[in-house]
């Protein structure tokens, strides 16, 4: 095969395996109606709940406004961390041995992975980023739009690519399930979706700061309501690094597998 028609194919294969991982998320009503109520949830009873039962407030922002942009970054955090499910069932059903011997290149079946995990966290957040700013009265101009979406697809792409690291070398949805919800937890509280950076200890600060969620929830937190702890530009730098070092392991990780 030519380098042109192997170049084709991958982009084929791709587009392909995207589309397929967008028509089973949208097929799936209960995902849909899942991946809208559980923000909401958390936001009602941590950011209209606690923060106005405790007065709590950021500066001259309430609590609801502070911790808006937080749960957008978590839902994208744990749409695209679970996409990596769709490995596991790939591999039980047999259909991941058909992928890998087609004559495709194996990043190429992690980009398409990749991709069709990112639009489904990108319609999930979408959806929820649409119903805060009805909630909040938020005034979101198309370009602030714009820039919201692109940091949403950062955050799915370096995630999503941990998934995947995590899911070539599972066996079984539990065990993936499992091992998930060790490491997305700990990151996405360890964020600075519930609090203020600077209000912490030294140590757990330093925690924080090596996060790559905090960058994430820091640039919409600058977009949406004005207010972080780093500059756009370095937080959009932080997160393209990690993508890049975390889709290329997993790469590496599922030609190894």
């Amino acid at each position: 095969m030519s380098p042109g028609a192997g170049l084709k194919a991958d982009f084929r294969a791709i587009k392909a395996i995207a589309q397929r991982e967008i028509i089973r998320f949208l097929r799936a009503k209960s995902r849909i109606m899942a991946s809208i109520s559980m923000p909401l949830i958390w936001f009602c009873a941590f950011g209209l709940g606690l923060g106005s039962a405790f007065g709590v407030k950021y500066g001259d922002m309430g609590y609801a406004e502070f911790l808006a942009p937080g749960i957008i970054a978590m839902t994208v955090l744990f749409a695209s961390t679970f996409s990596g499910m769709s490995i596991i069932v790939d591999k039980e059903f047999g259909i991941l041995k058909e992928l890998l011997v087609a004559p495709i290149s194996r990043v190429s079946l992690v980009l398409g992975k990749l991709i069709g995990g990112m639009a489904t966290s990108l319609i999930r957040a979408l959806l929820i980023t649409i119903l805060f700013c009805i909630i909040l009265d938020l005034d979101i101009g198309v370009l602030e739009f714009t820039g919201i979406m692109g940091i949403i697809c950062l955050i799915a792409i370096g995630f999503g690519g941990l998934a995947i690291a995590i899911a070539t070398q599972m066996e079984s949805m539990e065990g993936f399930g499992l091992i998930v919800e060790l490491v997305v937890m700990p990151i996405f509280f360890l964020s600075c979706a519930f609090f203020p950076i600077e209000k912490l200890p030294g140590w757990l600060s330093t925690v924080v700061i090596l996060n790559p969620l905090t960058y994430g929830v820091d640039a919409l937190r600058l977009i949406m309501v004005d207010a972080g702890n780093f500059t756009i530009l370095h937080d959009i730098s932080v997160l393209i690094f990690f993508d890049v070092v975390i889709v290329m392991f997993a790469a590496y990780l599922f030609s190894r597998g």
